[in-house]
């Protein structure tokens, strides 16, 4: 969850205020205009919510302290070169991505499409049994599931949860055999990576629907960040059986290493899978927005989907009003996503 953005929001910010003060300075006084002052002191605010909620996001995930979170010695520095080297070089495996279901591509396209009926819908679901079958449990899982009625029958779930619905489960059933069910170390953050990817694709999919698309992959996209997240750390946990020299695998060393190599995997898995080409400019505007990009749903997702998740299952650093500064939608679509959210949660 590289941070990177923030500067090009200030600057904008800089730039915007800049242009609607554009007169000629009358106050010989050393002392800045307020506004300038009031910019900077918006600037460090924003600035130190971002670090608050990244680093109490990975103090969560990883179990540690924030100390533990720092690459502060030539050694760790030396550890995270080696293993992103070995990472290069073949440690991630095509083979370990979920799979992709055949009709996949095919069922896209009908729940993007206007025209499709809910028996086209059903009818594809049906054609991959294992497909059928997993988005039935998803569908009756609490995060989606709306009323305590089960929902029995493929035909039956498209129905009562329409396109936008089967979609989402859809993108969820593709990432569910990538959790693990035990109480390892693996597990534990397994699970905690998939809560924080199920509001992060919601909360994704609810930005860019009152933005005005309703028809992008947007669920899936908001999905790929926390399935990266658990193909670098088993990827880490395989180097170390390799490499005696490693030793543990430092919170810091999973943090650095998942900080440069998540957005890289996000774009090799909608290659593999064949997403539409639209996927890589979101990506793109999650990981490098542009300072003039004001809606960027997949980014402000993830940044309201990891203050929500910190709400739930510890401490956020920061409040609602604070998580609001560091993403580009309006307060009224912020207050509208996080009420969504709310209602997932309960």
């Amino acid at each position: 969850m590289p941070w990177q953005w923030i500067s090009r929001i200030l600057n904008r910010a800089s730039s915007e205020d800049s242009q609607q003060d554009n007169k000629p300075e009358v106050n010989n006084s050393s002392t800045p205009p307020i506004h300038n002052a009031s910019l900077a002191g918006h600037e460090e605010s924003t600035i130190q919510a971002a670090q608050a909620l990244e680093s109490g996001f990975f103090c969560w995930l990883l179990d540690c302290n924030a100390a533990e979170l720092e690459v502060n010695s030539d050694r760790l520095r030396q550890k995270v070169q080696t293993i992103l080297k070995a990472l290069d070089q073949g440690a991630f495996s095509v083979d370990q991505l979920p799979r992709r279901p055949a009709s996949f591509p095919l069922l896209i396209k009908l729940l993007n499409s206007d025209n499709a009926s809910n028996i086209d819908i059903a009818n594809t679901l049906l054609s991959d049994p294992a497909l059928a079958t997993q988005t039935l449990k998803t569908a009756n899982s609490p995060f989606f599931r709306s009323s305590h009625e089960t929902i029995d029958t493929v035909e039956r779930a498209v129905f009562i949860l329409g396109s936008l619905g089967i979609r989402n489960i859809v993108s969820a059933t593709v990432m569910m055999p990538m959790i693990k069910s035990n109480n390892s170390k693996e597990g534990i953050l397994s699970k905690k990576i998939w809560e924080w990817g199920l509001l992060s694709a919601a909360a994704s999919d609810q930005y860019s629907y009152h933005q005005g698309d309703s028809s992008s992959p947007i669920y899936l996209l908001g999905l790929l960040p926390a399935l990266t997240y658990l193909l670098i750390y088993r990827a880490l946990q395989a180097c170390r059986e390799t490499d005696d020299t490693l030793g543990e695998i430092e919170a810091c060393v999973v943090k650095s290493v998942i900080q440069q190599r998540s957005w890289q995997l996000c774009h090799s898995i909608c290659q593999q899978w064949g997403l539409p080409p639209s996927s890589n400019k979101y990506l793109l505007d999650a990981e490098r927005p542009s300072p003039s990009e004001s809606a960027t749903p997949l980014r402000d997702g993830i940044l309201i989907g990891t203050h929500k998740v910190l709400q739930v299952e510890s401490n956020s650093p920061i409040d609602d009003k604070a998580a609001f500064s560091l993403i580009g939608a309006s307060n009224r679509i912020n207050k509208i996503v996080v009420h969504f959210l709310d209602g997932k949660i309960k």
